[in-house]
């Protein structure tokens, strides 16, 4: 019946549309962005929940389970609707779940305009511009804080932005893709350790590092494959070095490609940085390199797109040949 969507909308043509479409246009800042809408929904689920005198871990599991399943059920709806009308219609809106998804020239576009205001002298600026980027404090960030923290954050973000959404787009389709999506903007939103999140968040900041575990994984090879093409360092070096220096992070996840961006540049990553007035000293990666400088965001910035073009050729490629098994 409608040839399963007409083959989850043709999922070749889905992937390397929304791919060449993030590239060339960017991440839009719509009104009807699904990530604006997301945030609509759980801002609205969070009332609702919490109105429901559940204990906060409870009331905030029962919405980290909800909305991703009712983000997957509807984005299924739209595509079963638009298969009806036109194969067509039906491809387009896939291919725009899909592109809405990924980040890789938004995440490069803002890391770029803060080399610009440290090529240009002007801290302050690249201070502010790196708030939009980042959650930790910036104002008293000098040069080398403030690479430090762009190259973090672009090395984070590919799993988040880039590699998470698309590996879910490959085995899923839009649905999934924008499931995960949900997942994501809920951690973002409400996944913090402070009074007001610590239990109410608790459930979608273990559903987010959950659904990040194998593509932080499979991002980690591809950094090192990219590491030993372009740069000529060792795949198993990079991993092994990797996997070390990931030990003691915070997060299951996002401490592996920023060790890895670590090595494949040569410089070190982590140690000190203030959230919400709070001091938080994390381990450093590749700690006896040198200290970032702001030629090194550029470096990063090239890294990023070199590992995107292997992250979109290799996934798909992967899939078929198991599916062709």
């Amino acid at each position: 019946m409608l040839e399963p969507y007409i083959h989850e909308a043709s999922s070749w043509l889905v992937l390397f549309s929304a791919v060449a479409a993030d590239i060339a246009l960017g991440d839009g800042d719509s009104p009807l962005h699904p990530v604006r809408i997301m945030g609509a929904a759980i801002s609205w689920g969070e009332k609702r929940a919490t109105a429901l005198f559940l204990p906060k871990f409870q009331a905030g599991l029962l919405m980290s389970m909800v909305l991703p399943v009712l983000t997957f059920s509807m984005v299924k709806v739209m595509m079963g609707l638009t298969a009806a009308f036109s194969h067509f219609l039906c491809i387009l809106f896939s291919v725009l779940c899909v592109y809405f998804s990924l980040c890789l020239r938004c995440l490069a576009d803002e890391a770029m305009r803060v080399l610009a205001a440290l090529s240009r002298g002007d801290l302050d600026l690249a201070r502010k511009r790196l708030s939009m980027l980042v959650s930790r404090q910036t104002q008293d960030m000098d040069e080398t804080a403030v690479s430090r923290a762009v190259i973090e954050t672009v090395s984070e973000n590919f799993v988040d932005g880039i590699c998470s959404p698309y590996f879910y787009a490959v085995i899923g389709g839009p649905a999934l893709c924008l499931c995960f999506k949900m997942i994501s903007t809920m951690d973002s939103m409400i996944g913090y350790r402070n009074i007001q999140y610590e239990e109410f968040g608790k459930a979608a900041a273990r559903m987010d590092d959950a659904a990040n575990f194998l593509p932080a994984r499979i991002a980690l090879l591809i950094i090192a494959l990219a590491g030993r093409i372009w740069n000529g360092k060792g795949v198993i070096d990079i991993i092994r070095q990797a996997l070390k220096d990931s030990t003691g992070q915070k997060s299951p996840n996002s401490g592996l490609p920023e060790a890895a961006f670590a090595h494949v540049l040569g410089v070190n990553l982590g140690g000190p940085a203030v959230y919400d007035g709070v001091l938080s000293d994390s381990p450093r990666m590749n700690g006896q390199a040198r200290v970032p400088v702001p030629a090194d965001i550029k470096e990063a910035v090239r890294l990023l797109y070199r590992v995107s073009l292997i992250l979109y050729c290799f996934l798909p490629m992967v899939l078929f040949l198991l599916l062709s098994w």
